[in-house]
């Protein structure tokens, strides 16, 4: 039965096929912390709502509170959540569609991927279309959706989102 065992499990380690499995965040992310934006003393953290994780979850502001569900971290351009192990993805793919909403969505590594961003001194935007993440309506409320659109030269408070990784 050994013999059986260590042939199986050689046989499926030569096709690739693993019995372990890891969530590709974990793989992949070497450092997970807050993404937020900070107006003063205040901190607003990229939250999904309701806390959930499925493809489709709505990314919103929320008061940071350091939990597991507030942590992401960056694989390859991408935002990956800790939690689900998915990535920050404008819906509809739209990387350069003004208003498109931010939500959680299995990675794409493929290249021209939309959830490619890129993080400066003061904001974060699609490196596949050039939008800014931005709070709706500019409010850091608890529950405001994150959204893209276009950067704008002065730098506002609604598009300075950043991270802080541990």
């Amino acid at each position: 039965m050994r013999k059986l065992s260590a042939v199986l499990t050689l046989l499926l380690t030569l096709l690739g096929i693993s019995a372990i499995s890891t969530s590709p965040a974990s793989a992949s992310v070497s450092s997970w912390g807050i993404f937020d934006n900070t107006n003063g003393w205040y901190h607003a953290c990229a939250t999904p709502q309701g806390n959930g994780t499925g493809n489709g979850t709505v990314i919103t502001t929320w008061d940071c509170t350091g939990s597991d569900l507030q942590q992401w971290g960056w694989d390859r351009n991408h935002l990956v959540h800790k939690v689900s192990g998915k990535c920050l993805t404008p819906s509809g793919n739209g990387s350069d569609v003004n208003g498109a909403v931010l939500t959680l969505w299995t990675c794409d590594y493929s290249y021209g991927s939309p959830q490619e961003f890129v993080s400066s001194q003061y904001n974060t935007y699609t490196v596949f279309g050039g939008k800014c993440i931005t709070n709706k309506g500019g409010s850091l409320t608890n529950g405001t959706w994150l959204t893209l659109w276009s950067c704008a030269a002065d730098n506002p408070q609604e598009q300075q989102w950043s991270g802080y990784w541990i």
